[in-house]
C-alpha cells in the first residue's frame, strides 16, 4: 500500500468521524437516524459526509473535481441509505435503539463497519 492510499484512507476515516461524532452531526440529524425521521434531515447528513469526502479526495490526492465528485456522490447514497436501513431497523425493533441493549451495540458495529467498508472501496476507486 503506498503512503499516498494511507494518507487518502486516514483522511476518510477521520472525514467519517467528523461527519458522525462531532457538531456537524447536528442533534436534529441524530434524531432524525433514531427514529427514522424526515429522510430530507437524513440526505442532509449523509450530504455533509459526501462534502467532507470530496474535500479529502482533494487534498490528499490533488485529484480534479471528477475524482472528488464520484467519491462524493457513493458516499452520499451508501451513507444515506445505510443510516436509512438503520432507523428502519431501530423503528421496528425498539431494542435497537436502546444503548443499555447488547444489540444496539451489535448494530452500531455492523454500520460502523459498513461505513468503513465503504471508505475503503472509495479509497481503491480513487487510487
Amino acid at each position: 500500500m503506498t503512503g499516498e492510499a494511507v494518507g487518502l484512507l486516514c483522511g476518510l476515516l477521520i472525514a467519517h468521524y467528523l461527519g458522525d461524532f462531532t457538531p456537524l452531526a447536528t442533534a436534529r440529524m441524530q434524531e432524525a437516524k433514531a427514529d427514522a425521521g424526515p429522510v430530507l434531515i437524513i440526505a442532509g447528513h449523509a450530504g455533509v459526509h459526501a462534502l467532507l469526502v470530496a474535500a479529502v479526495v482533494i487534498l490528499v490526492t490533488g485529484s480534479a473535481w471528477p475524482s472528488a465528485a464520484i467519491a462524493a456522490a457513493v458516499v452520499l447514497v451508501t451513507h444515506f441509505a445505510l443510516d436509512v436501513s438503520r432507523s428502519m431497523l431501530g423503528r421496528r425493533f425498539p431494542a435497537l435503539n436502546d444503548l443499555g441493549d447488547r444489540a444496539f451495540w451489535y448494530l452500531l458495529g455492523i454500520d460502523q463497519l459498513a461505513h468503513g467498508l465503504v471508505l475503503v472501496a472509495v479509497a481503491a476507486l480513487i487510487l
